[in-house]
């Protein structure tokens, strides 16, 4: 049971270090603010739900995969620059302890800034002008606690494979310009293209599906489709049942593939 030990110190690590009560503040004062500007005005009414719907195509899937991404990009490559690693190795863990380990403990340690960013601001809203759904607010919670985890997962699988930790920053940004900004710029073109201009007609698929599966590849737009059945109450139900389960099953393959490929690669490696 190494790998769980493994997990409880890099937890331990993150929890006392600076950056993480940093995170933390940063994060409870982004989504006190969102709640503040969207308030509604006199005579209006405004729901959680609608501003957790605001908070997710903004804060949420722009802010969680940079910080997952800079959390867990040093994880095992860091270790290896300094040679601390060859230390650990030496105690009775495996390099899959070592891999697995530090997903699930970076995955604790990215949890708390989330959860205390939501609930704070949460005590705030139950009592403020809001329709407080407390089931659905705690839901999508865990839900963006479960995003976190995907790209810490992703960011680790990355830093196992890296032999430098140079190597790792650089693939740390690259993953995240390609995940979010990058993503961005060219959805709305391809849409057009693919939506309405058909998409190539040599391909026996419809453009609609086409885009459709370009929209999976990506973790954040997966997370969207399930983050809105659930806040409009359609999870796992009606016409978009196939679309969600898909979306679900891509969100598990980036969280099972990229660490079993870097430690792989790990594994195979020379210290």
């Amino acid at each position: 049971m190494s790998w769980q030990a493994i997990a409880q110190k890099d937890f331990e690590d993150a929890v006392r270090s600076r950056w993480m009560l940093g995170l933390t503040a940063f994060f409870v004062l982004l989504i006190a603010a969102a709640a503040y500007f969207v308030r509604p005005g006199p005579g209006q009414t405004f729901s959680s739900n609608q501003l957790l719907g605001l908070v997710s195509g903004t804060l949420v899937t722009t802010l969680i995969p940079l910080i997952a991404l800079v959390m867990a990009y040093s994880a095992i490559v860091g270790e290896r620059d300094s040679g601390s690693l060859k230390l650990l190795l030496s105690l009775p863990h495996s390099r899959a302890d070592v891999v697995f380990g530090k997903v699930a403990g970076r995955s604790l340690a990215l949890a708390v800034p989330i959860v205390v960013g939501f609930v704070l601001p949460a005590l705030l809203l139950a009592l403020g002008p809001l329709q407080f759904d407390a089931l659905s607010y705690i839901g999508y919670t865990l839900l963006t606690v479960f995003l976190g985890v995907v790209f810490v997962a992703i960011a680790v699988g990355f830093s196992a494979a890296m032999a430098s930790q140079r190597l790792a920053v650089a693939g740390a940004i690259a993953l995240y310009f390609l995940f979010v900004p990058l993503w961005g710029a060219v959805r709305f073109p391809l849409q057009i293209y693919l939506v309405m201009g058909g998409g190539p007609g040599w391909l026996p698929v419809a453009g609609q599906d086409l885009f459709t599966a370009f929209q999976l590849l990506n973790p954040n737009a997966a997370f969207k489709i399930i983050s809105g059945a659930f806040l409009n109450g359609e999870l796992f139900t009606g016409q978009s049942l196939q679309l969600q389960l898909a979306a679900v099953g891509m969100l598990l393959v980036w969280l099972t593939v990229p660490p079993l490929l870097g430690f792989l690669r790990f594994e195979a490696s020379d210290l």
